[in-house]
């Protein structure tokens, strides 16, 4: 399982906010029959005990150990990036965060990865980056980079994104938090052992 939040707002609110969005996903993650049912439970519990004006978008996925298959449920949130051989996938927003609306509906979504690819996940905080000249990263500058990083490793990857962002923003103070995850499913070994 793997999750990534953003919590609209700032300070001491916010921070309480991301901390209950972890630990409602950790009580439900067990419980819960489906992707769709974990995303209306918490939805309901931050609409129920939530702030006027504070809600939480949420990319929650299940990963399949041996397979290229991944399960998601995107409330809200950047839709994931999908970069392989014949380029750059975004699967469409579904639903909205959560918090927002008592009775908003949520789906699973599908992502079959194959060996070689990598999936990027990450919050507004990076394609909203801006420079001295409040020129911004933007959706454009974040796929370009990400077809760049294609062959490296995930840790590699992530590290040339943070870096190639560090580069643009300059000295320019960061506006937004920003969080990234990088996927990359490796080719299985051969049978003999050795790899492909």
């Amino acid at each position: 399982h793997l999750a990534l939040g953003d919590v609209a707002g700032k300070g001491l609110g916010a921070a309480l906010l991301a901390a209950k969005l972890q630990a409602t996903l950790r009580a439900l993650a067990t419980d819960s029959e489906s992707l769709p049912e974990i995303g209306a439970r918490t939805n309901r519990i931050f609409c129920r005990d939530g702030l006027p004006n504070r809600f939480a978008t949420l990319l929650y996925l299940e990963l399949r150990a041996g397979s290229g298959q991944i399960r998601l449920l995107n409330a809200g949130h950047m839709p994931p990036l999908h970069s392989h051989g014949q380029g750059i996938e975004t699967l469409p927003p579904v639903a909205l965060p959560v918090g927002i609306r008592a009775d908003a509906d949520f789906t699973e979504q599908n992502l079959e990865v194959g060996e070689g690819d990598l999936v990027l996940l990450y919050s507004d905080g990076l394609s909203e980056a801006a420079n001295e000249h409040g020129q911004m990263f933007g959706d454009d500058g974040v796929r370009e980079l990400l077809g760049r990083v294609q062959g490296m490793s995930a840790a590699g990857a992530g590290a040339a994104i943070l870096e190639e962002l560090s580069r643009f923003v300059g000295e320019s103070r960061p506006f937004d938090d920003m969080s990234l995850a990088v996927l990359r499913r490796w080719p299985s070994p051969s049978p003999s052992g050795t790899d492909r």
